[in-house]
Formats: C-alpha cells, structure tokens, sequence
C-alpha cells in the first residue's frame, strides 16, 4: 500500500460497476479493477476522510491512517 494524495471515481450506470483512479504521492496515477455497487459504496465511504489514505490498485484495498496525537485509549491508556 502507498499513500494516496488524490483519487477519482467512475460508476457505470449501465454496467452497474465502477472503478477508481488513484493518484500516489510519487505521482503514479493506476486503476482499480472494477467494483460492484456495494464495494464501491463502502469504499467512497472510506474514502470520504480528511485523514491520510493509503490504497493498492491491485488489490482495491483502501486504508485510513490517524496522525500520532496525544490521545490515549484503550487498556493501556
């Protein structure tokens, strides 16, 4: 997975799939393999953060990454 600095998002009615562009922060710019309507909800959900998102075209896998802060939770907190 790299970083994603921005990303686009293509639905196809007519085909009821759709798929994504993502743009990696070394400027590389690859396609997601096609998603069914579900999928592709869930991920502009994810997506819809104004967090750091890593990605991987490959795999279409999103994943969203806090900053360090000065919070503490859980157990151990």
């Amino acid at each position: 997975m790299k970083r994603i600095t921005s990303y686009q998002a293509l639905w196809r009615p007519q085909e009821n799939k759709g798929h994504f562009w993502f743009t990696y922060y070394d400027g590389d710019r690859q396609r997601t393999e096609d998603l069914d309507a579900e999928s592709f909800k869930t991920m502009l959900e994810i997506l819809d953060t104004n967090k750091p998102i890593f990605a991987d075209h490959t795999t279409s896998a999103v994943a969203v990454h806090s900053e360090p802060s000065d919070l503490k939770t859980g157990a151990w907190a």
